[in-house]
């Protein structure tokens, strides 16, 4: 299923852009520019012109767009304003390999799940990678144990370090959905499944956007991580095509 959310009820305009808002995702920022990831599921059915960004201090930022990827569900936008903090793609030290989870490796996500309901407020969790498939074929999914409702799509997946180590784009209640049909599976509370940094490095080169990349290593405490988490994601809103 993927984790988009639509709005069917008004809200306060205090937590909204200034329009009439209807579908919502996640996105974070992956460089200094104000640039960010999210899915391609996110942004394909807006309105063009519509989408706004909400940053960690409140503030909605019009959106343009950077890249739309045919393949694999990611895309790339711009509040088009410089910040201070920004996700850094996981490498081996100083090689510019990626480095992408291994078996059982703990993981933390943050993402504007279950929008409504959680008052608009950013969720963080921890997770666990389970085995599924090879990490280094393409199209580079990995899967994880977290739950994961509507508006979850685009969160970043970070490590002990708070290095990113991928995107979350879809989720299942089932352990081994086919994964052509990820994007129609059911309702995700039980799965959840990312594109790892392969995927994203792909994507981004693909498109000659510039990313941020770490390799030094050094475990963070979780509530460093969380902060970080705080300020690199964004709440995504737009007009979607069927409104009226």
């Amino acid at each position: 299923m993927i984790l988009t959310s639509t709005l069917l009820s008004l809200v306060s305009v205090s937590v909204l852009p200034p329009e009439n808002v209807m579908s919502f995702g996640t996105g974070f920022f992956y460089n200094r520019n104000g640039d960010f990831f999210t899915n391609r599921h996110v942004i394909s059915e807006c309105r063009d012109g519509s989408i706004h960004a909400r940053t960690s201090d409140g503030a909605w930022h019009p959106v343009s767009l950077l890249a739309i990827d045919t393949q694999a569900d990611l895309a790339a936008g711009s509040i088009n304003k410089p910040v201070d903090a920004f996700a850094s793609i996981r490498v081996y030290g100083n090689t510019g390999s990626v480095s992408v989870p291994t078996e059982t490796e703990d993981i933390f996500s943050a993402g504007f799940s279950a929008p409504e309901r959680n008052r608009f407020r950013l969720q963080t969790k921890w997770g666990q990678i389970q085995v599924w498939s090879d990490p280094n074929e393409e199209p580079f999914i990995q899967r994880m144990r977290m739950d994961a409702f509507p508006g979850a799509s685009g969160s970043p997946i970070l490590d002990y370090a708070g290095l990113l180590v991928g995107i979350l784009f879809a989720g299942s209640k089932y352990p081994a959905p086919n994964i052509n049909t990820l994007s129609s599976a059911g309702y995700g509370d039980k799965w959840i499944f990312f594109y790892n940094n392969n995927a994203i490095v792909e994507f981004a080169n693909k498109y000659q956007l510039s990313y941020s990349a770490w390799g030094k290593w050094q475990r963070q405490d979780p509530i460093f991580i969380a902060d970080h988490a705080q300020k690199i994601t964004v709440l995504l809103a737009c007009q979607t095509q069927g409104d009226i």
